[in-house]
Formats: structure tokens, C-alpha cells, sequence
């Protein structure tokens, strides 16, 4: 079953369905995926580690490594800034 079309949040084209497949979480399309890394990225990624050690012990226990991603809304933000300067700029 063909996944829904999914659109760009910058200049609602179609998000390429191999982008779509790769990054499951995308917004963007590939060329707005590609402008957002000046900006930081479409996600900020943070990985912490699990203490299995009991508190103040010096024995070291590896533990799993737990990540978080959160979408960068202020990237995005400026993205579509940018978009409508250029497309101002094209207009005049």
C-alpha cells in the first residue's frame, strides 16, 4: 500500500518517497533538507548513557546508550525566512 504523499513545510513541493523512506520524520524536501545544515539541521540528536553502577561506586558498568530527537523549529523558522526573501527577490 503506497504511503499518503507528504509536502515540504518550507515550499510545499512533494517530499521526494525516497527521502520519505530514509528519514521517516522529514518535513523537508531534499533540497530544503540540504539548505537547513547551515542552520544546524532539521533534528538535534543527544545520546546519554545508562548508569548501572550503584551511586559512588568507581566500578565502571556500561550500560545502553539511550537517544532523543527533537525537531529544530528555530532552523525551520529561519529556513522559511529565507525562502521568502528569495522569493521576494525573484518577484522584483
Amino acid at each position: 500500500m503506497p504511503e499518503r504523499m507528504r509536502f515540504c513545510a518550507i515550499c510545499n513541493k512533494e517530499i521526494d518517497p525516497g527521502r520519505v523512506e530514509a528519514l521517516p520524520d522529514t518535513i523537508l524536501c531534499t533540497k530544503h533538507g540540504e539548505a537547513i545544515k547551515k542552520y544546524g539541521g532539521e533534528f538535534h540528536v543527544t545520546a546519554s548513557t545508562a548508569r548501572l553502577g550503584k551511586e559512588g561506586s568507581l566500578k565502571k558498568n556500561y550500560g545502553d546508550v539511550s537517544t532523543t530527537k527533537r525537531r529544530n523549529w528555530g532552523a525551520i523558522e529561519r529556513l522559511k525566512v529565507d525562502h521568502e526573501l528569495e522569493g521576494h527577490k525573484r518577484d522584483s
